[in-house]
């Protein structure tokens, strides 16, 4: 279907799917996994996911690269090569997580840091997606071109050529 002929139509559609975008955007919860260490405690790594469910995990493991674990045979690793690895769960847009301010100082400051942007982005196509649908009942149902002479039969445009 062409969207010029229907321009109020797709006006609509494509208001109606920003504004469902901005709903996931906005509502789904999200999850932080990073990575801390004690000799550089600053969080790292930070990646997000959108999920439903999550389970706030820390797990502890070496983060020793280029040495076979399997030859160390209970040698000592020492502790600067243990890494924390966190999974933690950061709530939506408006909501905080329920285990978030356990991991003081960093977890508020990780999940602020990967709302921040789905506030500002989700916000944005909230108020774009309401905007086309209200602004799309001032478009035309039907293009004009399609209600011009020329495309009535040419028998009526030869009488209206003659005045008749």
């Amino acid at each position: 279907m062409n969207p010029i002929r229907r321009p109020r139509l797709w006006a609509r559609l494509a208001a109606a799917t920003m504004f469902l975008i901005a709903a996931w955007v906005l509502l789904v919860p999200i999850t932080a996994v990073y990575m801390t260490s004690d000799a550089n405690p600053a969080p790292r790594n930070v990646s997000s996911m959108y999920s439903w469910w999550t389970t706030e995990q820390d797990l502890v493991y070496s983060d020793v690269v280029g040495v076979d674990l399997a030859r160390l045979d209970h040698t000592y690793v020492e502790q600067d090569h243990l890494a924390n690895g966190i999974r933690l769960g950061c709530g939506n847009v408006f909501t905080t997580g329920a285990h978030e301010q356990l991991q003081e100082p960093d977890g508020p400051q990780v999940c602020s840091g990967l709302d921040t942007p789905r506030r500002i982005i989700g916000l944005s196509l909230l108020g774009l997606g309401v905007f086309g649908l209200l602004a799309a009942v001032k478009l035309p149902a039907r293009a004009d071109r399609q209600s011009n002479r020329y495309r009535q039969p040419y028998s009526q445009r030869r009488l209206l050529k003659r005045g008749r």
